[in-house]
């Protein structure tokens, strides 16, 4: 059983954007157009609108005082935030900052608050609406969250319909849920790459998958329209022409994409070399080169799906240089290596992903692979129980330790029971019901096999005992014949 690339699973995501601290005039997150209006406090009036009034010198300092603390201690930095709150009415940007920095250290229920409080004082900060997004998405709650979306970003009823960041997220939605019906519409069985290319170039088979990734490219190029020169919307861009099958396209996207790249930071160089923007704002605003891992990985998918495997396998090794922890392209490269059996780098790259993050069944399972295919059989064995053990709800461990048992231990009776018991496993049947229908396959084929070596056998035994029968038939009629001289 050989690990295969994965369509969707490897695919880089980009993280849900957290928008950078509200400093004291106006403030740019990191590397969109998205800004914050000036600090100012505010009163919602009765009508809807809202009059600004200059924050008291007081509230000011305090607040200046807690964004220079927001990186080196945040927890000192949210009290100096509520400490501004309290000393100006209404102060929505302080009240923001609490969120964001609660958001950052994981306390969601306080940044919620403080949001809710901040929209309170400010109901057009979009950033506090993605904020918000941002938590439900992580919690699940994927339909609350395109609605907090949509007050940003609805054609009628929006505050800011071309909002770089909630477009962008709104479209990554929609993207892992095509992604999704990709992955239930495959069975749980991988594609493996082709040394030829893909024979349907172009030809999409599943039509919900497809309608879903043309919403996620609709609001994508809407966040375009907002920043032009945005890397993560290209990268998106890239991989959902991918997951269309639209090759020629997503190409064409990745290229943009590293133009872009060049171009933006060139640009902003310049501006820092004029004087225009201070070192802070370069730091913050320009493009690392990690920023790009993400591309390479979606180019090197291209090139495997045109049968290019070389390319593809130099374009995940690019990607890993310029972003050691990408896990995707990590995965891509381990994925490679097992397919062409250099079983000791596939293990080395699963055992980084692994030091990245320990919990990622995915590639605990794959690393059993890799043990397998260097013939350290009881390790991967004792993968495939801990996982079984551990996480009942992923049927795909009990599949592969079914193959270790059919295919390396040759323990075909076990085998057997081993794959009717995952057939009628419920959790199998759910998640990867083309793998229940391949474990009945192979039910069939060990049947067949052993009906077929029972008839061998029974075959043999019959002309064993013809051929005993004629030599016994011949001795006697020899024996005979010398008793009548």
């Amino acid at each position: 059983m050989r690990t295969t690339i994965k369509r969707a699973a490897f695919l880089s995501i980009l993280g849900f954007c957290v928008a950078s601290l509200v400093g004291c005039g106006s403030a740019t997150s990191s590397k969109t157009t998205q800004t914050a209006a000036s600090v100012s406090a505010v009163q919602v009036n009765a009508d809807g609108s809202v009059t600004r009034t200059a924050v008291s010198e007081n509230a000011l300092t305090t607040f200046a005082e807690g964004v220079k603390n927001a990186k080196s201690n945040p927890a000192l930095a949210i009290d100096l935030f509520k400490k501004a709150a309290k000393e100006e009415a209404n102060f929505a940007e302080a009240w923001y900052n609490v969120g964001l920095l609660e958001q950052q250290r994981g306390n969601t229920k306080e940044a919620l608050e403080a949001y809710e409080t901040t929209l309170q004082m400010r109901p057009d900060m979009a950033s506090a609406y993605t904020n918000i997004a941002r938590i439900q998405i992580s919690e699940g709650k994927i339909d609350e969250a395109i609605n907090t979306l949509n007050k940003v970003i609805d054609d009628k009823t929006g505050i800011d319909p071309f909002n770089v960041e909630a477009n962008l997220n709104m479209g990554m939605i929609y993207r892992k849920r095509g992604e999704a019906v990709l992955e239930r519409d495959s069975g749980g069985v991988e594609k493996q790459f082709s040394m030829s290319g893909s024979e349907n170039k172009g030809e999409i088979k599943n039509e919900e998958a497809n309608n879903l990734f043309a919403q996620a490219v609709v609001y994508i190029r809407r966040a375009l329209v907002g920043d032009s020169n945005n890397i993560y919307c290209y990268e998106n861009l890239s991989a959902i022409y991918y997951l269309m099958n639209s090759l020629e396209v997503a190409r064409l996207v990745t290229t943009q994409a590293k133009l872009k790249f060049e171009e933006y930071n060139a640009s902003l160089k310049e501006k820092l070399d004029a004087g225009r923007i201070s070192p802070e704002e370069y730091e913050l605003k320009v493009y690392q080169p990690k920023d790009l891992a993400a591309i390479y990985n979606t180019s090197g998918l291209i090139y495997l799906a045109e049968g290019e495997v070389s390319l593809g396998n130099a374009e995940f090794k690019m990607a890993v240089e310029l972003d050691p922890e990408s896990v995707p392209a990590l995965l891509n490269v381990a994925g490679i290596a097992v397919n062409v059996q250099d079983f000791d780098l596939a293990l080395q790259k699963y055992e980084t992903v692994l030091s990245l993050e320990p919990n990622n069944i995915e590639a605990y399972l794959s690393k059993a692979v890799a043990l397998r295919g260097l013939n350290r059989l009881d390790e991967a064995e004792k993968i495939y129980r801990d996982i079984i053990s551990k996480h009942p709800e992923y049927p795909q461990a009990q599949f592969n330790l079914n193959v270790l048992y059919q295919e390396y231990y040759q323990k075909t009776d076990e085998a057997r029971e081993m794959w009717v018991k995952f057939t009628e496993n419920p959790e199998a049947q759910k998640l990867i019901p083309g793998r229940v229908e391949e474990a009945k396959t192979r039910i069939k084929q060990i049947d067949e096999t052993k009906a077929a070596a029972e008839k061998a056998a029974a075959d043999a035994a019959r002309m064993q005992a013809e051929m005993e029968a004629l030599e016994r038939m011949a001795r006697e009629a020899e024996a005979a014949e010398n008793g009548g001289e």
